[in-house]
């Protein structure tokens, strides 16, 4: 099986070929962490807006830990993002 070639635009960053192929991945974010993870990092990771409702905050929560669990084979880096960003997000928040 082939696998596609990896393609980069005139001005040298790579292409997301699966957005131009399939219309899909060009909602999620292409970048590495942040070391001190912002307001803005958070709701990235999430898939939510910064001033999203708390339930609505928990549920992405859920939803993304649920798939990225440690116990079912999901990186416990990738989790403890996840539960950062859910705290930093509701941090004085009434719960």
């Amino acid at each position: 099986e082939e696998k596609p070639k990896e393609e980069t635009n005139s001005s040298g960053t790579r292409e997301n070929i699966f957005a131009k192929w399939f219309g899909a991945g060009s909602k999620f974010y292409e970048g590495g962490f942040e070391d001190t993870m912002t307001r803005r990092e958070a709701a990235l990771i999430l898939g939510v807006r910064e001033s999203s409702s708390a339930k609505r905050i928990k549920d992405a929560h859920r939803k993304l830990l649920v798939l990225n669990h440690p116990d079912t084979g999901g990186s416990t880096y990738v989790a403890g993002k996840i539960n950062e960003a859910k705290e930093l997000l509701l941090k004085g928040r009434s719960k």
